[in-house]
């Protein structure tokens, strides 16, 4: 007979997996190290009840499951109703970013209404547009860390938002003499990224 600590290793290996968490990401979300993650599923440590009650909050589990030994994959399924959905997650992702374009069409169409012409010379709305990719950007990183768990990936699409907002100054204010320089701005916070991406803690 396996024992408890086994028993809860196990399901919180199969848990994460789900929701598609590494070791650090999950132990991220409850102030603890993927070290200490690592002994509470190899079942050398067990978690106390309070941080075994909050894990079971997060995947939308009840604490019996944690606490119990699955014989077979069917109990195992039984929990994908009530896990985190991925699909749901991007699909808000999705909802919220169209909002922002949504938002940047009706901006554009009101500069043709109040212009009375598509001439970009003439009608700037368009730079609705531009803008609204650094924002849907942001919105992205921000939304990938808190609901993915996912560092990494978060840094990426805040890569994405400094260069593209950076390209948005750049055609909002073409007009300077000096707007190329915007970019050298971009090099030293992408090199952060790129070290914080790299960067266990």
């Amino acid at each position: 007979m396996k024992s408890l600590g086994i028993i809860i290793g196990e399901n919180l290996i199969y848990l994460r997996k789900k929701a598609g968490l590494t070791q650090y990401e999950f132990g991220e979300k409850f102030n603890y190290s993927d070290r200490t993650v690592s002994k509470w599923e190899l079942g050398d440590v067990i978690p106390n009840t309070e941080t075994i009650k909050e894990i079971a909050d997060f995947y939308g589990v009840s604490v019996d499951f944690i606490l119990t030994e699955h014989t077979s994959q069917e109990d195992f399924f039984k929990i994908v109703k009530n896990a985190p959905n991925a699909g749901n997650k991007i699909s808000l992702i999705s909802l919220i970013v169209t909002i922002i374009l949504s938002i940047a069409v009706t901006i554009y169409i009101a500069g043709v209404y109040n212009h009375g012409t598509t001439n970009p010379q003439v009608n700037k709305n368009w730079l609705a547009f531009v803008w609204s990719v650094p924002v849907s950007a942001l919105v992205i990183a921000i939304l990938v860390k808190r609901l993915f768990g996912s560092r990494k990936h978060a840094l990426v699409w805040l890569s994405v938002f400094v260069w593209t907002i950076l390209l948005a100054a750049f055609f909002t204010f073409l007009y300077k003499d000096v707007y190329w320089y915007l970019f050298f701005i971009g090099i030293p916070v992408q090199a952060c990224l790129i070290i914080l991406m790299y960067m266990k803690k």
